[in-house]
């Protein structure tokens, strides 16, 4: 019972602030609905990704070289977040394992990733063979899906805001009159 309540009051805060997100920061930005659009895509391309760590700094330039809204951008990359990251990365690699029809790992590869050498210059190898295993299917899948998310967050965030807008100045319009 207490972790639910614990879990309802996260999720009332994580919706509150997405509203507001949204609300303020897409439908009331002074920029274009397809410069806001183009950050949501390109956030929403680079959090499908295998670049944790550096996915802000990569949104941000991929927004600034496309003209795209930078703010925008950069708060969509966090899609990609601690609770959301395996299943993210999982699906990306299964993706890219279908395309190069490769057999994707298996639990036994998975439980070895708990057993590495001993001695740090071992281990690092070990852990770098297994990472190479998976990289190519990984940033195949990965960008495959990021461009088709990102293409249909495109098209929802860019009609999105011309039908907020519309209604906004049909509304603003109608009040003036009366």
């Amino acid at each position: 019972s207490m972790i639910l309540r614990s879990f309802h009051t996260w999720y009332g805060v994580y919706r509150r602030r997405f509203r507001r997100f949204v609300y303020h920061s897409l439908l009331h930005a002074d920029d274009p609905p397809w410069r806001l659009a183009m950050g949501m895509a390109v956030g929403v391309f680079v959090a499908c990704t295998p670049t944790v760590g550096i996915q802000m700094v990569i949104a941000g330039f991929l927004s600034w070289l496309l003209g795209a809204n930078k703010a925008v951008s950069m708060a969509a990359v966090w899609i990609s977040n601690p609770a959301t990251l395996i299943p993210i990365y999982l699906y990306c690699y299964r993706i890219g394992c279908a395309i190069l029809a490769l057999t994707p790992v298996d639990r036994a590869w998975w439980a070895g990733l708990a057993d590495p050498p001993v001695g740090w210059w071992p281990a690092v190898s070990f852990y770098w063979s297994r990472f190479v295993d998976i990289a190519g299917p990984l940033w195949l899948g990965g960008i495959i899906v990021g461009w088709a998310c990102g293409y249909a967050a495109y098209y929802v965030v860019s009609h999105s805001i011309r039908l907020y807008r519309k209604r906004r100045d049909e509304s603003q319009n109608r009040d003036f009159a009366n």
